[in-house]
């Protein structure tokens, strides 16, 4: 495996290329990257299951925590009764997960202060912004919202309502086709107001020729324009293969894959 990593640069080196406007969007991750949350995840399941008379070990728990992270809410509920034989209703389920998840990201969860000032500097440069959850959006924007973080964003995206996962790019590439279709609609508005007014064959096939172009210009800002800011092994190698530039965030939790995130990353945030 090829180990070199020189091509990593960290927070200083990303806040001047913004500041060189080198980038036309950002989309953000949630858990472990903007908030802290990453302590609540590591036991929330293990927890549950002893509610239901079934301890795990440390191994056993590390394991299931493993499995979990890369699937969705959905998923890891079913998961769940599946596995340990619940006699519980997936609905049961999610509810006595979901009480423990919202007690703590109402009024306990922290933010990343780095990366919540790396927030800050992207709106403030007027860079349109998203966020893209495999989480719950409803917990999550209220931490965001607590934590003066939410007015930020122009977008969010969840990958229970897209019917995906983060091991693929699809969520990335539905956020950045809001952001970067809203900014270039607003170019070809104003564009528009300023130029004469033509003949209908004319507007007609001026509007083809530019939303032919605009396709091809999304299609290109959409990959090596756009900042995916994520703390995740598979999220930010499914965020590095469609092309995007993948930022990691440090987070104690993916500690084991830092040599393969470093591989993937092309900047890195420690904390």
């Amino acid at each position: 495996m090829n180990n070199n990593t020189s091509h990593i640069r960290g927070l200083e080196d990303l806040l001047e290329d913004i500041r060189n406007h080198k980038y036309n969007a950002a989309i953000f991750d949630i858990d472990g990257t903007l908030i802290d949350s990453m302590p609540i995840w590591e036991d929330l399941d293990a927890d549950f299951l002893k509610t239901q008379g079934i301890e795990l070990t440390e191994h056993e728990k590390h394991e299931l925590n493993e499995t979990m992270w890369t699937m969705t809410v959905d998923e890891g509920i079913r998961y769940l009764k599946e596995t340990y034989k619940l006699e519980l209703s997936e609905e049961a389920i999610g509810k006595a997960l979901s009480d423990a998840i919202e007690q703590f990201y109402t009024n306990q969860v922290p933010a990343k202060e780095h990366v919540a000032g790396l927030v800050k500097v992207l709106h403030d440069a007027g860079i349109p912004m998203a966020l893209a959850t495999v989480g719950e959006p409803s917990y999550e924007t209220a931490a965001l919202k607590r934590l003066g973080l939410l007015d930020c964003f122009d977008a969010m995206c969840d990958c229970n309502s897209l019917g995906t996962t983060k091991r693929d790019a699809f969520i990335y590439e539905t956020a950045a086709k809001l952001l970067l279709g809203s900014k270039s609609e607003s170019e070809r508005t104003a564009a528009s107001a300023s130029e004469p007014a033509n003949s209908s064959a004319q507007a007609a096939e001026s509007a083809a020729t530019s939303e032919s172009a605009l396709k091809a210009e999304s299609a290109a800002e959409s990959n090596a324009s756009v900042l995916v800011i994520e703390d995740v092994l598979h999220a930010l190698e499914a965020a590095k293969q469609a092309g995007f530039t993948t930022v990691a965030v440090e987070d104690d939790a993916s500690a084991k894959d830092k040599a393969r995130i470093l591989e993937a990353a092309n900047y890195y945030l420690s904390n």
